[in-house]
């Protein structure tokens, strides 16, 4: 009779079921594979989610425009040309193929100046037929009329003149007016829209009636078509016009692969509308510009990224080996009787890999579960590509195989192992060898490459942290830690020595930890990395937010400002929310002839108050500072506080105006610096008059943190006209830091994932030694242990190595942070330097989590050893 095939036979036949006999070796290996598929499948869903939130955050500040595509074109008619061939050029339902509904906006605009303005206009003549000095620019788009603050009008066709452009012509409601030629009947008054804060609707059409450049220049005037029909009769007369079709589209949601589908539909549909002479396409190249840079941030974020995500895979993958090793001693008896009858590693492998596949396939898919539900939750954006979602599925499937079949060999070799290898043998070689010692010449090589490059990379004007400067620490953290157990752990027999004279609690912690080195330095390790990547990456995402929110504090002055060229009136109002700065162009003596600086004239009274100011910008309080521009003059000069110049007489000129003053203090940083030349500050009531033949510049700001309307109203009250109002958003809209930000803060998400691979070590660590813990109780409790005294002794040892983790990862990431920290200057021409910022909240999370644990898990065990059978243990032990 032949031998029936092995895999037949019923210890393999019936694997499958018989592995969930065994709850405590299910559920290790369910999350250690859970925890395996989640590491893996971040990694592509985060670089999704960072390409769709850099592309939604470039767009945020932006006018809603920037997202929405558009066709169109300029074209230049014939006087007689009928309107119905004008609107040929306007074709909106080129997009009716693409299957979107667009809008139409309509402008008879021609030439710009320097500034970006329209400068030329529609000719315009007043009622009694006077030719008016100000051209006209001429607009019309759907509820053009519904978005400006009526002065007086009506439901008839005609046009919408701005209130002083309709005082000038000496023209109301029902008056006609003629505009190249064509007469027109003014169907409405509205207020300037430079006296209001216009909103989100006129964001992106500000060039038609704002010109930022200069106050004497101001463009055409803004007239409003009523409707349709009389815009294209109008442009008819005048002989050039341009129209686009707009597709609104919600940039809050919208990812790289949403954006791409957009431009695609954009070039079919330019293409379609294509008819007669076209002077010049108009498509929406900023949407195009965007995307480039959301992928050029993705790129930046895969040199950091990928690596820690394998590396993360790497630790996760050891824990299931770990639970693999778990089984074989949770079934030891079986592969004893098993290995006695001739099975080798390779069929108890197969029989290990049976036992736990449906665990591992369970974990699996809610490891990838979890990894989707984390990006929703606490990724930059949860819009995500489709092909990420793919990549990530195909990522768990391959961590699941690859996962069972490392924990299948480790059960295998672990099984076979526990058969032949006698009782009390000495460990094997490979375990006395230092391997840590190759991570550490890792980590020195890459600081040896990185002291020649640069620790920011700008690529295409985007910074992004070099892999080199993420390789470098966790290198060095990871074989510090190893080593720096090794050396510990040395030390257990020398504390066994000294608890051997200590309560009955501290005894039995320590002899259990001496007992098993390996296991103790193990778990030491696990306890001390998640700790130091934590405390390395915190402190530094931390600290490079805190930079960055410097920078743009310096450049802003506050939460906002408020620009005009006209004088901004110093009163009640503007001392109720912030303060009034006037910012003039000037120079200075130096050796190597006048040197350009930025003047600013400040209120005294209320500048400190409301002004960014960090305690590292100089030795002095802001406070301090802005005191002594009250002060007594200096040899009849003017005191005057600086930052980038020696006290002193500085030989101050704003323009060509000759201004005593002494620098009689100094700064390293003072806030309202925007250009790389030095700042002084004066008080504005002590400062000469400035004549505008000076040509020293000067802008009024109001520096406030309110709202941005209310900001507007006050300033807009106060005398400013024009006002453009700048706010942190505005300094970095092109989103060229926020790959360090999510890079570090992907390095956190790491070291609280090492941390849950800490705790799943932890877990292992109380299941595997649960046998020889329980048998000592059993053993200690006739000899008179108290329950007490036991749970005490499981504090002390957990606790024990809890504390020395949480000291050795503090120590580890201290030293780290204060080699790394100062070379992440986000921006070497803003001031300040890298500012060090300790998230003390962070750090004591951890304190108290780590605790927490080590004391839960203490529980655990205790009530695992109450509930155990002590016959069933000396039996098993017999």
């Amino acid at each position: 009779m032949s031998r029936p095939f092995l895999w037949r036979l019923p210890p393999w036949r019936r694997a499958p079921l018989l592995g969930l006999r065994s709850p405590a070796a299910v559920v290790a290996v369910l999350v250690t594979s859970a925890i395996l598929t989640c590491a893996v499948a971040s990694a592509p869903l985060f670089l999704s989610s960072a390409r769709s939130a850099a592309l939604q955050q470039q767009l945020a500040p932006q006018c809603a425009e920037a997202a929405w595509p558009q066709i169109g074109a300029s074209a230049a008619t014939a006087p007689d040309e009928a309107a119905d061939d004008l609107a040929a050029y306007a074709d909106r339902y080129a997009w009716t193929a693409t299957g979107r509904a667009s809008e139409p906006v309509l402008q008879v605009t021609r030439a710009t100046g320097s500034g970006g303005n329209a400068q030329f206009g529609m000719l315009v003549r007043d009622p009694t037929g006077e030719p008016l000095t100000q051209p006209a620019n001429l607009f019309w788009r759907p509820g053009v009329t519904a978005h400006v603050e009526k002065v007086e009008g009506s439901d008839t066709a005609g046009v919408w003149l701005p209130a002083s452009y309709a005082q000038a012509a000496h023209a109301g409601v029902g008056d006609s007016i003629t505009m190249s030629g064509t007469q027109v009947a003014v169907a409405g008054v509205y207020t300037d829209l430079f006296e209001t804060d216009p909103g989100a609707y006129w964001c992106d059409y500000q060039r038609l009636y704002l010109n930022l450049a200069s106050a004497n220049t101001p463009p055409p005037a803004l007239v409003l078509a009523a409707d349709e029909d009389t815009f294209f009769r109008l442009a008819a007369g005048a002989g050039f016009f341009s129209v686009q079709q707009q597709v609104p589209t919600d940039a809050r949601t919208l990812s790289v692969t949403d954006a791409r589908a957009l431009l695609t539909d954009q070039d079919r549909a330019q293409a379609a509308a294509v008819q007669g002479d076209l002077v010049q396409a108009q498509t929406n190249q900023r949407l195009a510009d965007a995307v480039t840079r959301a992928e050029t941030i993705e790129r930046g974020l895969q040199g950091p990224v990928l690596p820690v995500a394998i590396a993360g895979g790497l630790l996760a993958l050891v824990l299931v080996a770990a639970a693999g090793s778990f089984w074989a001693d949770r079934r030891a008896n079986e592969v004893r009787l098993l290995a006695s009858r001739g099975v080798g590693p390779a069929p108890l492998a197969g029989k290990a890999a049976l036992e736990l596949g449906l665990p591992a396939l369970v974990g699996s898919a809610a490891g990838w579960a979890v990894s989707r539900l984390l990006i929703a939750g606490l990724g930059p954006a949860d819009d995500l590509d489709p092909a990420a979602t793919t990549t990530a599925i195909w990522a768990a499937v391959a961590a699941f195989v690859v996962g069972l079949g490392c924990a299948a060999v480790v059960a295998g070799l672990r099984a076979r192992g526990t058969a032949e290898r006698p009782l009390g043998a000495a460990p094997r070689w490979p375990a006395a060898v230092p391997w840590e010692l190759a991570l550490l010449a890792a980590a020195a090589w890459c600081w040896v490459l990185l002291e020649s490059r640069d620790g920011i990379v700008n690529d295409h004007g985007v910074a992004q942290v070099n892999g080199l400067l993420v390789a470098f620490p966790l290198l060095g953290l990871a074989g510090a830690a190893v080593l720096l157990t090794r050396l510990l752990t040395r030390l257990l027999p020398a504390v066994r020595r000294f608890a051997a004279r200590r309560s009955p609690a501290v005894y039995l912690a320590v002899n259990r930890l001496a007992a098993a080195r390996l296991a103790t330095a193990t778990l030491l390790v696990a306890v001390t990395l998640p700790v130091a990547v934590l405390g390395y990456t915190a402190t530094l995402t931390s600290s490079s937010q805190a930079t960055l929110d410097a920078k743009v504090g310096v450049q802003v002055g506050a939460g906002r400002a408020v620009l005009t060229v006209a004088r901004i009136d110093r009163n009640a109002a503007t001392a109720a929310v912030g303060t009034v700065v006037d910012r003039y162009n000037g120079s200075v003596a130096t050796e190597d002839g006048r040197h350009d600086v930025q003047v600013l004239a400040i209120d005294p009274a209320t500048f400190a108050r409301t002004a960014f100011w960090d305690d590292s910008f100089a030795d002095s309080s802001l406070d301090d500072l802005v005191a002594q521009l009250s002060g007594d003059a200096v040899d009849g000069r003017l005191p005057v506080v600086a930052a980038g110049l020696p006290e002193g007489d500085p030989d101050l000129q704003l323009g060509a105006q000759q201004v005593p003053a002494q620098v009689v203090a100094t700064a390293r940083v003072l806030p309202g610096r925007r250009t790389a030349d030095p700042v002084v500050l004066v008080a504005a009531d002590r400062l000469p008059d400035i004549p505008r033949n000076a040509h020293a510049d000067r802008v009024s700001e109001l520096w406030t943190d309110v709202p941005r309307a209310h900001a507007v109203e006050v300033a807009t009250a106060a005398g400013a006209t024009g006002p453009r109002v700048v706010e942190p958003d505005d300094v970095f809209t092109t989103a060229n830091f926020l790959g360090i930000t999510w890079t570090f803060g992907y390095l956190s998400a790491l070291a609280v994932f090492v941390g849950v691979i800490a705790v799943g070590g932890l877990l292992l660590y109380l299941e595997a030694r649960s046998r020889t813990r329980v048998s000592g109780y059993v053993m200690a409790r006739r000899l008179g242990l108290s329950k007490g005294a036991h749970l005490r002794s499981l504090v002390v040892e957990l606790g024990g190595v809890a504390v020395a983790g949480l000291v050795l990862g503090a120590c580890l990431a201290s030293v780290a942070v204060s080699v790394v920290y100062r070379r992440l200057d986000v921006d070497l021409i803003r001031p300040p330097t890298p500012l060090l910022d300790v998230p003390w909240l962070a750090v004591a999370a951890t304190a108290v989590v780590a605790l927490a644990v080590a004391v839960l898990a203490s529980f655990y065990a205790q009530r695992a050893a109450d509930r155990a059978d002590p016959a069933s243990v000396l039996r098993e032990d017999a």
